[in-house]
């Protein structure tokens, strides 16, 4: 088969407005050799020589990069919340993610085993703030470039503190999957991005619960993106599969990693978890079962693995943990990281790990800390 021929036409426009450029400045030049603005063509020149092909978002500037590069960051212990134990230790931080993540690159640089994510979808949350009055909202026009922004700059720190054989886990829906698939293309390398297929409904329990759609499009499935710090060298765990998950007589045991994720819970299993917690079933719209994350984790890390969640939300990746260590003794420790908007972190976080170490009996200690801001 002929290779197919291409032309790169916004390579050849980008070399013919260089080109007009240098002649604009040579006449610049010519009758004012002290012009400003032959400076300015000349940062225009090197914009345009820089510019980068691919996934190209517009820049925004989020309150909280100033109020990082204003201040020192630091971790204060809140005793009244801490848990004392005997086991493993684990941490729990109150605050401003992108802030916190910064402060970890302090004593956990490339020494994260795996992170699990379940990030804001970019459906109309008033949370991802850039201003007093800028937020991302459904009907912006920016709205996928700030969400892009938001997710950059968290991920590029994030990044820093896997270990060379560690991974990324992050839970998306298909209203950013394609954007975020490019944009882990750029921070990772693309081939060190893998898509699995989470089945969020299972038709045999939750034919009456699915959540009525304004159209006659039902999505039965969401995303779990697969970034790689290094591929080759990676190596997963076997992950615990139940019979019939395919629909065929399949024996007890263990399995490979799937594209396709079968058997770890629904969106509605993890309602009902919700609910036996807090007692309100619609607390969280769409959360991630405990099975699902716990798999995960038993895939991608070993028994005394550190795991990192940094939109911590409900605190399902810190119920995992535990209900995994209790399961097989291993000594894996979590650290999340959750903001208090509407007290989500004292009240929710904090109540579902401090709910699961009474479930467990566990023999863990739990820090909780906030993020502290000392101006420069």
């Amino acid at each position: 088969m002929s290779k197919m021929k291409t032309k790169n036409i916004s390579k050849k426009k980008r070399s013919e407005v260089l080109k007009y450029l240098s002649e604009i400045s040579l006449i610049v030049q010519k009758h004012n050799p002290d012009s400003k603005v032959i400076n300015k063509i000349m940062q225009i020149e090197k914009y345009l020589e820089n510019l980068n092909f691919g996934l190209n978002f517009e820049k925004h500037y989020e309150i909280i990069e100033d109020k990082i590069k204003e201040s020192h960051i630091f971790l204060t212990k809140d005793e009244n919340l801490s848990i004392n134990g005997t086991g493993n230790k684990h941490i729990l931080i109150e605050g401003e993610n992108l802030a916190a993540l910064h402060h970890l690159c302090l004593n956990y640089n490339s020494k994260i085993d795996i992170i699990c994510i379940d990030p804001p979808y970019n459906t109309g949350n008033p949370n991802l703030g850039y201003n007093d009055t800028d937020y991302i909202e459904e009907e912006d026009i920016y709205s996928h470039s700030k969400w892009l922004n938001f997710m950059n700059n968290r991920m590029n720190v994030a990044k820093t503190l896997l270990k060379p054989n560690g991974v990324m886990f992050i839970n998306i829906d298909e209203t950013q999957i394609g954007c975020l698939i490019l944009l882990c293309h750029q921070i990772f390398g693309e081939e060190n991005v893998k898509v699995l297929v989470w089945p969020k409904v299972d038709p045999k329990f939750d034919i009456n619960r699915v959540e009525k759609t304004p159209s006659n499009l039902r999505m039965i499935h969401e995303y779990i993106i697969l970034c790689y710090l290094d591929k080759e060298n990676t190596e997963f765990n076997q992950m615990r599969h139940r019979p019939n998950h395919t629909g065929f007589n399949t024996p007890e045991g263990n399995y490979d990693l799937e594209s396709i994720v079968f058997e770890t819970g629904t969106t509605s299993s993890a309602k009902d978890e919700i609910k036996s917690i807090f007692g309100d079933r619609t607390a969280f719209s769409t959360p991630k079962p405990m099975k699902l994350i716990k798999e995960l984790i038993r895939v991608g890390s070993g028994h005394r693995a550190v795991i990192l969640d940094f939109f911590a939300g409900s605190g399902t990746t810190g119920h995992a943990v535990i209900d995994l260590n209790n399961e097989d003794g291993g000594g894996r420790q979590f650290i999340l990281i959750n903001n208090n908007i509407n007290n989500i972190c004292r009240n929710i976080t904090y109540k579902r790990i401090k709910w699961a170490f009474q479930e467990y009996n566990c023999k863990d200690s739990l820090e909780f800390l906030k993020v502290k801001y000392q101006k420069k």
